[in-house]
C-alpha cells in the first residue's frame, strides 16, 4: 500500500476506535496478523498483507463480568465518534495521537460501515452481532443497540472532511 493508503487506513482505524468506544489501549488488546505471506529463498517468511486489529472489544460489544457496568447503551449513545470543526474532522478516540481525520480515512470507514448497514438491511447482521454479545441480558435489546450503530455509522457516512 502507498503512504497515502496507509494514512487513510490509520485515520479510518482511529475513527473506528472512537466508533466502538475503545478506550483500553493497552498492548494486549491490539494484535498484528498476516493474511498472506511468501517464503524467501533463504527460508524466511515475509508478510505480504499485514493487518492490525483490536482483539478485545468487551466493554461495548462483549460480555464479561468486568464489562457489566461498562456496556450500557445509554453510555455509548453519549459518545459520538466524530467531531467536525470548521470542516475539519476529528476522532474522539482516546490515546491515539493526532485526532484529525482525513477525508480519505473518513471515506474508507464510511464505505465499510455502509456495507455493514446494507448487510443489516438484508439479513440483520448487526442485530445478530449484538444478540451474540449478550448485551440484552444486562441492558437493552439488540434492536436498540443496532439503532445506535446505525446513527453513529450515518454520522460518519454523511460527514465531509477538509
Amino acid at each position: 500500500a502507498s503512504d497515502t493508503d496507509r494514512g487513510a487506513e490509520i485515520a479510518a482505524f482511529k475513527l473506528w476506535l472512537a466508533f466502538i468506544d475503545h478506550g483500553d489501549t493497552k498492548t494486549q488488546n491490539h494484535k498484528f496478523a498476516c493474511l498472506a505471506h511468501h517464503d524467501n529463498t533463504d527460508g524466511t517468511r515475509v508478510c505480504d498483507e499485514p493487518i492490525f486489529y483490536v482483539s478485545d472489544m468487551g466493554s461495548t460489544f462483549g460480555f464479561s463480568s468486568s464489562s457489566e457496568k461498562k456496556a450500557k447503551l445509554d453510555q455509548w449513545k453519549k459518545k459520538d465518534p466524530i467531531r467536525i470543526d470548521d470542516g475539519r474532522c476529528y476522532t474522539t478516540a482516546k490515546s491515539i495521537g493526532d485526532p484529525q481525520i482525513s477525508e480519505a480515512g473518513r471515506k474508507l470507514l464510511a464505505d465499510n460501515l455502509q456495507r455493514l448497514l446494507d448487510a443489516e438491511a438484508s439479513n440483520q447482521t448487526i442485530t445478530r452481532v449484538f444478540a451474540a454479545s449478550r448485551n440484552a441480558e444486562r441492558d437493552q435489546s439488540p434492536a436498540a443497540w443496532t439503532a445506535e450503530f446505525r446513527r453513529k455509522a450515518n454520522m460518519i457516512i454523511s460527514a465531509r472532511c477538509k
